[in-house]
């Protein structure tokens, strides 16, 4: 008890009462028992005792630590389920204000609509077509009746003028193409009166058209600036849209990712209570796990489950919390391990992978007591890798001589 106490005091990673640090001396009853029926001495030493503690101490170390690294995994799991939960019920709040923030914003948006549409009819704009052609004479009808009898004379002509009075046949070439001129100009007067007409008309329409296009400027800079507030409203309206989408996402991913973990929710937080469990019974479960390291490898398959029946009643007598399921070999190696050591030559029964964990857990070299050479055919291929070398013992030298 002194002993145990000394190395175990100042042992932080214990995780357990005072009361619950304890020793054991059943072992050194069993081993006169085993001797009286088996004739086989199997002594128990203080070296095995402090072998025990030191291997309690570096078996516990290593599942609190690995127990701790699954609870703490699992509480992580369970956190990143619940903060999904919140980000669902989040974002399904923000996702009601930004639909009533998107309808409102789309009702404004439609309204800016028609006022551009509005504003875009005065766009229309007056053409005027016109055309003008210009002539000016002041030729009468008298003036051409009383011309009429000259140009009926048969000698009233360019060629008898130039013979009688070179001077004057530019004269009568010049009434000649008066006449004609006035006879064509009848026609063209009409035109005239109406240029005129139209020319004023065409003052009074460009200065419509002035006026007009002073009203169309100044509705354009009205356009302008509606379609401004159309374009922000829309960008507004777009980027509403685009936030609530993305919330829609998240919210579907969120969603997708509770619905597929609800049932392991319910396993995981049993789970993390049973880890729970699992490191408050380390105690006792370790405690059988290197008691079985440190005294069951020399006795057979009877006595070892004697000393595990006797030990986990003495643990019960002593209220040491343990696993009554526990099964030592589970708690010690992993199927993979087991499975590698039958594939490396180890029968596959409980007595040989108990023999395999004392051989490779167990604080102290092993003596193997192999008659039909399947430990030494095992340890040959475990080793092979690590270039294993094996040596003759004289006796055997002696009888290879013989």
């Amino acid at each position: 008890i002194a002993v145990s106490h000394h190395f175990l005091s100042q042992y932080q990673d214990l995780r357990c009462s005072e009361d619950a640090k304890c020793s054991q001396d059943l072992v050194a009853e069993k081993c006169g028992e085993y001797f009286e029926r088996f004739r086989r001495q199997t002594p128990v030493t203080p070296k095995s005792y402090l072998s025990f503690i030191d291997s309690y101490k570096l078996v516990y170390t290593e599942k609190i630590a690995h127990v701790g690294t699954l609870a703490e995994r699992m509480q992580t799991g369970l956190c990143k389920l619940m903060e999904a939960e919140q980000s669902v019920s989040q974002l399904s709040e923000e996702l009601l204000v930004k639909e009533k923030e998107l309808a409102v914003t789309s009702q404004r948006a439609d309204q800016v609509l028609q006022e551009v549409t509005a504003k875009a009819q005065a766009r229309a704009r007056p053409q005027v077509m016109f055309d003008v052609s210009v002539l000016q004479d002041s030729i009468t009808e008298e003036v051409v009746e009383l011309l009429a009898p000259y140009l009926h004379m048969d000698d009233y002509n360019m060629e008898t003028a130039k013979r009688i009075c070179g001077n004057v046949a530019g004269l009568c070439s010049w009434t000649q193409a008066m006449v004609d001129f006035f006879s064509i100009n009848k026609e063209v007067l009409p035109l005239k009166a109406n240029l005129a007409m139209q020319e004023a008309r065409l003052l009074v329409a460009q200065a419509e058209l002035t006026k007009a296009q002073e009203q169309l400027d100044a509705k354009q800079l009205e356009l302008d600036a509606v379609q401004a507030l159309y374009d922000a409203a829309m960008k507004e309206k777009q980027d509403l849209e685009d936030d609530a989408q993305a919330c829609r996402r998240k919210m579907a991913n969120a969603r997708a990712l509770i619905d597929g973990l609800g049932g392991e929710k319910v396993r995981w937080t049993d789970s993390s209570a049973g880890f729970q469990t699992q490191i408050k019974h380390l105690v006792g479960d370790v405690l059988l796990a290197t008691g079985f390291l440190s005294y069951a490898g020399p006795f057979n398959q009877e006595y070892r489950s004697l000393l595990l029946t006797l030990w986990r009643k003495e643990m019960e007598e002593k209220l040491l919390p343990f696993s009554p399921e526990l099964n030592v070999i589970g708690l010690l190696v992993d199927n993979a391990t087991v499975s590698e050591w039958n594939l490396q030559g180890l029968p596959s029964d409980d007595l040989s992978i108990q023999n395999g964990i004392v051989v490779t857990k167990a604080s102290r070299y092993p003596l193997l007591i192999d008659p039909q050479g399947q430990g030494k055919t095992w340890i040959q291929n475990r080793e092979r890798d690590q270039q294993l070398q094996v040596r003759a013992s004289a006796r055997d030298s002696k009888s290879e001589r013989r």
